[in-house]
């Protein structure tokens, strides 16, 4: 999870998602890159939680995408967020993701197609979530496949280039 370490971005609840997600199963580790405010706090509920081992606090990193590569799964379970580049990042890297329905993330990710969406704050069907993707390779390399083509078809770089252009040439068409 690649998130500023604030309140809003709802780490705690993969937090507490992850402490569940523990008594299902053992066979995991969550990175949480970036830092904030809540680094301190965050730290203490995980360690409260016995997380040391299993919950990584990487800091600040410049080498996401390649993070990313080496991940199966992606989580965003911020409380409110708009159109996040990671979860953009995450699609591209053909990832599943695991997301709140907060603000357009359920415009960027189709429950049960490109990735698995639970409501805000709601730990525990994220540890579900986050179970269900762990157990089903199949199911979860099949998100990532479709997360990896809406994300051509809606971020590729060559895609947003000619959306530019398109809104520079309607702009200079109506002066």
């Amino acid at each position: 999870m690649p998130a500023r370490l604030a309140f809003v971005k709802g780490i705690d609840v993969l937090i507490s998602a992850l402490g569940m997600l523990k008594h299902m199963r053992n066979d995991w580790v969550c990175w949480i890159v970036g830092d904030g405010e809540k680094r301190e706090e965050l730290v203490r509920q995980a360690a409260g939680l016995s997380l040391q081992e299993e919950v990584a606090f990487l800091g600040e990193r410049r080498d996401i995408p390649a993070l990313l590569l080496q991940s199966d799964i992606f989580v965003h379970s911020c409380i409110q967020d708009n159109q996040p580049f990671a979860v953009m990042e995450a699609q591209l890297a053909g990832l599943p993701a695991c997301v709140s329905n907060a603000g357009g993330l359920p415009e960027m990710v189709e429950h049960g197609v490109t990735g698995l969406i639970s409501p805000v704050r709601d730990s525990l069907t994220l540890a579900q979530h986050l179970n269900l993707l762990l157990a089903n390779d199949e199911f979860r390399h099949a998100l990532g496949r479709n997360a990896a083509q809406w994300a051509q078809e809606h971020w590729s770089m060559d895609l947003m280039i000619s959306r530019l252009l398109g809104a520079y040439a309607r702009a200079a068409a109506s002066l």
